[in-house]
């Protein structure tokens, strides 16, 4: 009986998969409609006049330009006709593309409470353009405006994932009038990598309305957009870039008071980025005595965990043209740029320079990082390289290579090598796509000579209206150590799978969307084949209004095995957890009322055993917008443990404020206090964006603690730094 038992359990991954690609084949309740999208495609005139970016569709301004008015709804019923129409047109000079649109509706039920540049308008009335300007299907450029003509732009670091990190030059404006919105985009080929020998671009358009949480688009597949879902404009020639020369200097002045060693400090930072266009289609980049002041705070990470987590990059240079050096997800990639200019506590680490090429060059997608990092804690002056290089493959596919040299947190030599390969369909019958991955690591570091290697391999049949499923195994092993990168596991093998169904409804009251989902987890010791943790998630449902609340529940069962020499969940908050096989089981409800309404609610929650006791945990976001000139938002979360004869709990707290005076200047306040260490900090951001590519900041922080817990906060440090970037373009 045991061993039938063994077998039942290491073989029920092959099971799961198994039903995965059986309830694949299986036609779904709601078939969705399958349109020919060969003819998705038009011809873009030329004009010699650029038009005014003011929002404003002044007569005769645009009559040159092609007109796109046959969008269709793409989400949630695809195909369907929408509820009101939306215009595009499209033309261009020798040095930039112009896009219109005419966004017919009832002013009244516009969401448009976002008035700030370069932020999320994830719940705000929306257009937005996909642009694709080598076609081949695999990467591009997302532009996005509100009512307001605010500007947030994203690059896809691939095919069907994007990054609203990134961010270039181009321009936007739009303008509320009696029967909807008009708004207008200037993107300067000067801000995008293109071929210029390349006539034709990958093109898509759509429009999303807040009160239905309906998107209507141009070209959809799956209810998806993205480059490898999109039309084709072409026409394109002589586009100018000019010298293709940005130089960015930027001067940064910092006082610093350590209120604990009673010492004040100041400097005055010069610094200079350039980029270069050696080819249209090629960057280079330059960076010298960078700085990185004025980056955003990161949200609060209490780790607490059995496993480490990692913070997001926001510094721009390492965003440039990060599509190209995207390589791997989750918990395990070669590159983390959050490891070079920063030690392990986060204090920066002064960067002398550095030089990056990336782009196109024949048929190949590459990119070449080298970064100089200053001696620092015991850590010599540290060279760092990175090469990626990737080839289009197929229709949609890829085939890449990755190199990575260098240790900024030790005088050791390390390197990482690696290669991957994409597979992706999105023409599969019955709407349906698939993606497939396979990548395979390994690092080099002293004194480890084996063992030092990962892979991974996944499938995913992604469906917007109907049943998906999705599969992985992934391996990585005991030395593998990629000092550049980031791994939260090391010495296992991964089996993930994942199986569910989105019903969609319409003209049935409020509920517009069901969902459900059953995912499998289950990581496995290589040495001796022992499972170390395994998760069975079931989402019982997701209730989707149409209004764009939502509520779920979600049951949760886990088994975890501690080894004695492995870091234990809790061990930071004093708890001792002693090694053995747990098995527990949670449950996590949450709601959501839509932050399309100026008031909103977020609250989620989850309690049941954990370990050797019981736990519960509650997370709530309140947020108030009582114009598009003011934002508050007041988060909490709080965690409890009842561990044998331990307690334990921890608090964050996150307050924030936005002041917008215009889509150029505004004024973010932020408090943030978390219990583990007793620290509380506050931050105000003050940004004048003069225009695109130019920016003036101040910051103020100030940090304090309770080290004692006696609820009297010491002052630690306050700094204020003030910040000038211009950019010159030639």
């Amino acid at each position: 009986m045991h061993v039938f038992k063994k077998n039942i359990q290491s073989h029920h991954f092959l099971l799961v998969l198994l039903s995965f690609f059986v309830v694949t084949i299986v036609p779904s309740e709601i078939q969705a409609q399958v349109i020919n999208t060969a003819s998705n495609s038009f011809q873009i005139p030329h004009v010699e006049q650029a038009p005014e970016i003011d929002g404003i569709l002044s007569p005769g301004e645009w009559s040159s330009a092609y007109e796109l008015a046959d969008l269709h709804e793409s989400s949630p019923l695809e195909f369907s006709e929408p509820n009101e129409r939306t215009i595009f047109w499209f033309m261009y000079t020798d040095d930039a593309l112009y896009v219109s649109a005419y966004v017919y509706d009832d002013p009244e039920q516009l969401t448009a409470t976002v008035m700030r540049n370069e932020t999320s308008l994830r719940y705000e009335d929306r257009i937005g353009v996909i642009l694709d300007p080598f076609n081949n299907k695999r990467s591009g450029y997302g532009f996005l405006t509100n009512p307001n003509g605010v500007r947030h732009e994203s690059i896809y670091t691939s095919a069907t994932d994007q990054s609203f990190d990134w961010a270039t030059i181009w321009n936007a404006d739009a303008q509320v009038v009696e029967d909807g919105w008009t708004a207008e985009m200037e993107i300067p080929f000067k801000s995008i990598t293109f071929d210029p020998q390349n006539p034709t671009w990958g093109v898509n358009v759509f429009r999303e309305k807040m009160a239905t949480q309906t998107v209507d688009s141009w070209v959809s597949y799956n209810g998806q957009q993205n480059p490898s879902v999109a039309g084709e404009m072409t026409g394109f020639s002589n586009l100018n870039q000019g010298l293709g020369l940005d130089i960015i200097p930027t001067l940064s002045a910092d006082y610093r008071t350590d209120h604990i060693a009673g010492s004040n400090d100041s400097d005055m930072k010069p610094s200079f980025d350039l980029t270069y266009k050696v080819t249209p289609a090629l960057n280079l980049t330059l960076t010298w005595n960078t700085d990185f002041a004025a980056t955003e705070v990161d949200d609060i990470q209490l780790d607490v965990g059995r496993f480490n987590t990692r913070f997001s990059e926001k510094r721009s240079f390492f965003l440039t043209d990060m599509d190209i050096f995207q390589f791997g997800t989750g918990g395990l990639s070669p590159l983390n740029t959050r490891t070079i200019g920063l030690d392990n506590t986060g204090v920066p680490v002064d960067i002398t320079g550095g030089a990056k090429v990336s782009g196109r060059l024949g048929g190949y997608d590459i990119g070449t990082l080298i970064i100089r990092q200053e001696e620092s804690g015991g850590v010599d002056a540290t060279d760092i390289y990175v090469a990626r290089v990737k080839h289009g493959l197929l229709a949609q596919s890829e085939l890449g290579a990755f190199l990575t040299y260098g240790d900024p947190t030790s005088n050791d030599t390390s390197s990482t090598l690696g290669a991957d390969f994409t597979y992706r369909n999105s023409r599969l019958p019955n709407n349906r796509n698939i993606r497939a991955t396979f990548w395979a690591l390994q690092t080099d570091n002293p004194g480890l000579d084996s063992n030092d290697g990962a892979w991974h391999v996944d499938v995913d049949f992604p469906s917007n209206d109907s049943w998906y499923s999705n599969a992985k195994i992934e391996e990585v092993q005991a030395n593998f150590d990629p000092r550049l990168g980031f791994s939260n596991r090391s010495g296992v093998r991964q089996y993930n799978g994942e199986i569910g169904n989105n019903w969609i409804f319409r003209d049935r009251g409020r509920l517009q969307k069901i969902s459900s989902s059953l995912e499998a987890t289950q990581y496995n010791y290589l040495d001796n084949n022992d499972v170390q943790s395994r998760i069975l998630d079931l989402s019982l449902f997701s209730l989707e209004s149409i209004a764009g609340d939502q509520l779920s529940m979600t049951i949760k069962r886990e088994k975890q095995v501690l080894r004695a020499a492995e870091r234990a969940p809790l061990s930071r908050l004093g708890v001792i957890i002693p090694p053995g096989e747990y098995n527990y089981t949670r449950y996590e409800p949450s709601i959501e009322f839509s932050q399309s309404r100026p008031l909103s609610l977020e609250f989620s929650g989850g309690f049941g055993d954990y370990y050797t006791g019981t736990s519960w945990d509650v997370s709530s976001t309140v947020g108030w917008r009582p114009s598009k000139y003011l934002s508050f938002n007041l988060s909490y979360e709080y965690s409890q443990f009842d561990m044998f004869d331990m307690k334990a709990d921890t608090r964050v707290i996150e307050f924030e404020n936005v002041i917008t005076y215009s889509p150029a200047l505004s004024l973010v306040n932020l408090i943030q206090y978390e219990n583990v260490s007793n620290t509380l900090g506050f931050n105000a951001r003050l940004r004048w964006n003069l225009q695109s590519g130019q920016d003036i900041w101040f910051v103020l922080s100030h940090g304090m603690n309770d080290l004692d817990e006696d609820g009297h906060f010491s002052d630690v440090q306050t700094s204020a730094t003030f910040k000038v970037r211009y950019t010159l373009r030639y």
